[in-house]
């Protein structure tokens, strides 16, 4: 009977494929290569067969067994028959051997497999196969022919074929938590290090346990294959013996092939998924209803349980944008994409902020030493989006509490004025200033008389920095801000007694921005061996290309609310400190991050002994004494951001801290160089990513899709492969095919 049906089936064009049916397990003894390209010849073992649904046939599968509606298919066809009867007579229908049904329809239209309705638990329960899978027909063991035949098969019209799918997607159950928009394609912005570090180096157990949560537990009894090089994975609870996953320990990548687990890319839904064989932080981000956060959570916990250093690289660039808590860094460099500005300036406008608020109102265990006070330089081309940066991560994140305050204040001075005379005589109300855009040095000192807690100053042209001073008859405002550097007890000494003002703490931050072209005009050679110039953190940037789909209305062109809850809170405990009705904060510093900075303190005494000894030129020795400052300023901060109220340095703390300064330090000294024409360089952060993602060995296919998933361009590898220094740490084992020295 068997080989009729075989025979007619290919007279219709059809491409059967005849296998051998094992009637006691109910399984197939194997499938055979369909794909390879052979000829699917009936032997007398053959007792199944198999179509692969290529247009213009196609098949609607019943699973019965994933639902608890017994009834689905009974109601399914009397729907139909209730609004077009005549459409059962052009179709082909029979029972399978779960109790399901396969629907065959004619339809000339390109189609892909399509999961049309899915239970309460999201188990696949009607489901369209197209485009190449392959289905099990009559007169295969367990499958009996209900109504029609494959030779009765008539052409559907529109009309009818989206009759028999609507009517499919009706009797759909599951409501999925997630966008299904949202598909893992490429790593989040910023987060390329993390990912590769974690994809890269969790163990094979903690991989077993990441499948595991994915419902997916190893096969005992498949039979491998000499050439194999995956391990056969089954859905946890099912019953059946065929395969439901490959999965490689080498590389920690899953291939999904049920199409019971359709929340994650599987082989029939492939199609709608540009990657469906997933490294572990993809399975991560299906597992937590694709959402990057929670993902990113979990990774976290399941690296810090396995010691694994798992650190977040910015974006392509090199700032060390990990310091910062996740959702403060993903909304820099949202922000920084969607109003196209370099996020290396909104990052030290960040800081630069947090260090204004938190001013004087914060204590540590440096002894002084830990001054929140930061001198930065933003250096770009006109129009690169300086003052941007400033208004995004200060001025805006503060707008509302300032208004309301301005409110409060106005209300102040009425009540002032009403109870002020000759007999009553109180303090006139100040104002909380926590920034000042320009200003002179008298009014920045008389504003720190009256806040203790500190003010922070942006200066959107840095050369006017020099017109600030308005005491002295050169002007000059430089060798008050070199005190101002180092904070602690200011004096302002006049002729007239009266009008001394001394502030007790003084704390001023310097946020100043400029042109590269313009950069020897404010530095000039007296100023940089003076060491003024090393006192800044300086970051520079090139134009950026403008982001044509952004929506001008997006909420990621605004910092996240976290990171405005964070300046409210750092604004109220300033306005209270001024106030005196709150005492400073202390910050806790734990022993073992004591020692790991007196481990990173005496190596950077080692490291400036070494250019004493070596003579280094005196610009480096000064510029490295200057930026060594910052360490404990920068660890402070963190402590801060990281929790504002309640701080605590510890061991991640320290390093990130270490790490972000020796970033500014790098960064300060490249600036300084090129101004004494001492450039230094080496190879680009993106290469060095690059070659940290790539196995030890690999092709140059392989070597494109890693590019596209730490988001540089997929040529990369071949073009840098033109570079000396690149191409040094490969050598070509074969054609296509290289390996790591």
């Amino acid at each position: 009977m068997i080989a009729n049906y075989f025979e007619d089936y290919k007279e219709l064009g059809l491409s059967v494929i005849p296998i051998e049916w094992d009637i006691i397990k109910k399984q197939p003894v194997s499938h055979r290569a369909w794909g390879d390209g052979k000829p699917m010849d009936l032997y007398p073992k053959h007792n199944a067969i198999m179509i692969r649904t290529t247009q213009p046939v196609h098949c609607l599968d019943f699973d019965i067994k994933n639902t608890k509606d017994k009834n689905l298919y009974h109601k399914w066809l009397n729907t139909i028959v209730n609004i077009n009867p005549d459409i059962i007579a052009k179709l082909y229908i029979e029972e399978t051997r779960n109790k399901g049904y396969h629907i065959w329809l004619k339809y000339d239209a390109d189609l892909h497999k399509q999961s049309l309705a899915d239970s309460d638990l999201g188990a696949e329960v009607i489901a369209l196969y197209a485009g190449g899978p392959l289905v099990y027909t009559y007169p295969t063991p367990g499958y009996s022919i209900v109504s029609g035949s494959m030779e009765d098969l008539q052409e559907l019209s529109t009309n009818e074929y989206n009759l028999l799918i609507e009517t499919s997607q009706y009797y759909n159950e599951y409501k999925p938590k997630y966008d299904p928009n949202l598909k893992a394609v490429s790593y989040p912005l910023g987060m390329e290090k993390f990912c590769t570090d974690f994809d890269t180096k969790i163990s094979d157990e903690t991989w077993l346990q990441i499948l595991k949560d994915t419902s997916l537990v190893p096969m005992s009894n498949y039979r491998y294959n000499a050439k194999d090089k995956f391990v056969a994975f089954k859905r946890l609870g099912s019953d059946a013996n065929s395969i439901s996953a490959k999965v490689y320990f080498n590389t920690k990548r899953l291939m999904v092939f049920s199409a019971s687990l359709h929340d994650y890319p599987n082989w029939h839904n492939k199609h709608d998924y540009p990657v469906w064989s997933l490294p572990p932080s993809f399975v991560i981000f299906y597992q937590c209803n694709r959402d990057w956060d929670a993902t990113f959570t979990k990774m976290n916990m399941i690296a810090d349980s396995e010691g694994i250093e798992c650190t977040a690289n910015t974006y392509t660039g090199e700032f060390p944008i990990q310091v910062f808590p996740y959702p403060i860094q993903k909304s820099i460099l949202e922000v920084a994409q969607a109003r196209s500005l370099a996020p290396e300036f909104l990052a030290l406008t960040a800081l630069f902020a947090v260090s204004s608020l938190a001013g004087t109102h914060y204590t540590s265990d440096f002894n002084g030493d830990a001054k929140n006070i930061l001198f930065c330089l933003l250096i770009a081309p006109v129009s690169v989006g300086k003052t941007p940066a400033y208004k995004s991560m200060c001025e805006t994140p503060l707008k509302l509490i300032q208004e309301a305050a301005d409110k409060n204040f106005a209300k102040d001075i009425k009540e002032f004025e009403k109870i002020q005379d000759d007999k009553n005589k109180t303090k006139k109300p100040r104002r909380f200033i926590p920034f000042a855009v320009d200003g002179t040095t008298e009014g920045y000192v008389a504003l720190s008389v009256d806040q203790p807690n500190g003010i922070g100053v942006y200066h959107d042209e840095a050369e006017s920095i020099f017109n600030a001073g308005s005491f002295k008859g050169t002007n000059d405002a430089i060798s008050f801000f070199t005190q101002c550097f180092s904070g602690g007890r200011f004096t302002q000494v006049r002729a007239d007694r009266d009008k001394e003002r001394i502030v007790p703490n003084m704390n001023i931050n310097l946020l100043m921005g400029t042109q590269p072209a313009r950069l020897k005009n404010i530095f000039t050679e007296d100023r940089l061996s003076s060491g003024f110039a090393s006192r800044f953190i300086m970051v520079e940037s090139e134009y950026i290309e403008l982001n044509t789909e952004v929506d001008p209305f997006a909420k990621s062109k605004e910092v996240c609310k976290q990171w405005v809850e964070l300046l409210e809170i750092l604004y109220r405990n300033g306005e209270n400190y001024n106030k005196g009705d709150m005492a400073a904060i202390h910050i806790r510093m734990d022993t073992e991050a004591k020692n790991t900075y007196r481990g990173y303190y005496k190596e950077n005494l080692k490291e400036a002994n070494k250019r004493i000894l070596n003579k280094a030129e005196q610009y480096v020795i000064g510029t490295e004494a200057k930026m060594s400052a910052y360490f404990p300023r920068l660890v402070q901060l963190l402590a801060i951001i990281n929790n504002p109220t309640t701080p605590t340095i510890n061991v991640k703390v320290v390093e990130d801290a270490y790490t972000l300064y020796k970033y500014f330090a790098q960064s300060t000294m490249k600036i300084i160089s090129k101004l004494t024409d001492e450039i230094d360089t080496g190879l680009p952060t993106s290469l060095e990513l690059l070659y940290q993602s790539l196995p030890e060995t690999f092709t140059r296919k392989e070597a494109q899709a890693i590019c596209k998933r730490i988001n540089i361009d997929e040529r990369k590898f071949d073009v840098s492969m033109r570079r000396k220094d690149f191409k040094a740490l490969f050598r070509k084992i074969e054609y296509g095919v290289y390996q790591k020295l």
